[in-house]
This record gives structure tokens, sequence and C-alpha cells, in this order.
């Protein structure tokens, strides 16, 4: 009997590891990706940050459903895509720093300095977002199967440079059959 026990609980033990191996492989963009006609993009690196929030939202009664992904805490990224045609957030009141290239589409660079220090929002530069964080907003053109996307990255504690190197990284992922 004492060995039919350690058997059914090597069986059950294995069972669960396998279970738990299957929910951290699943692969929540993909999974979201199946649920909206917009292209959806993930990150392809977060580094030591964890994701705190996945899910799809509300963009009103007739929009397709928005993305958000929120990784970290104090220093955080949040990552928010949405149908090009539909317009679900604001991300802020900031100063244009700068423009970059993203995987081939125009992105906006934002910095979040202080609209009430006249001084700090009239010197507000990319080297701020590190202090006061920012984003990248940019547009992506539809595919043959899917809509075009609005994407924007916000970071909070992290750099400009940090700032590109997640959004370049993003990369598209393949939609469900």
């Amino acid at each position: 009997m004492g060995r039919k026990l350690i058997a059914v609980a090597l069986i059950v033990l294995v069972a669960f590891q396998g279970a738990q191996f299957s929910a951290a492989a699943s692969n929540k963009f993909l999974d979201a990706q199946a649920k909206v006609h917009y292209q959806i993009f993930q990150p392809a690196s977060t580094g030591d940050l964890i994701l705190r929030l996945f899910e799809l939202q509300s963009c009103g009664p007739t929009n397709e459903k928005s993305l958000v992904a929120i990784y970290g805490e104090a220093r955080s990224i949040q990552i928010l895509q949405t149908d090009a045609k539909d317009k679900c957030s604001n991300p802020g009141l900031g100063v244009k720093v700068a423009t970059a290239t993203i995987n081939g589409s125009k992105a906006t660079i934002v910095a979040f300095c202080d609209p009430a220090n006249k001084t700090q929002w009239k010197n507000c530069k990319t080297s701020d977002i590190h202090n006061y964080g920012g984003y990248a907003m940019w547009k992506v053109p539809a595919t043959k199967s899917l809509h075009g996307s609005e994407i924007e990255v916000l970071v909070s504690g992290l750099t400009y440079s940090d700032l590109l190197k997640i959004a370049r990284g993003m990369k598209a992922v393949s939609k469900q059959a």
C-alpha cells in the first residue's frame, strides 16, 4: 500500500508540474491576437520587470477592445495597443522631446515634464524620461488580414534608451487559426 501511495503521489506531482508548465508556456499576447482584428505586438524583453496586469479592456461600445500589459511597479513598462482607427487612451500631458523610427514607423517620443514648472517644461528633453517617465507612440499599418495598430509604450524609472530598446523590440504575433 505504501508503494501505491508513493506512485499515486508521483503521478499527481508530475501532472501538477505539467499543468504549471502549460500555464506558464501560454502566450497571453498570442491568445489576445485571436480575439481582435488588429495586429498585436509583443515585447522581446522587459528586463527584470514582471507582468502585473494583462487584459483586453473596453474601448467603447462600437470599438474593438484595447490591450493593456503592465510590467513592474515603481520601475514600470505599460504597453497599450488599439485598432489604429480607434482612440482609446490619453497617455498624459508631456513634451514632445524627439521622434524615432520604430520598426519602420515614425514614433513620437514624449517626456512627462511638469507643466506647472515653467523652467522644467521649457527645457524638457529625452534625459527627463528617466526622471519623470515618458512614452513612445506610433501606428503600424494594416496587413492583408489584420487592421493597423496604434501602440504606446510608457515607461517609469527607465531611460530614453530603455524606452527605445523596448519599443524597437516589439514583434508582431501570428494570428491563431
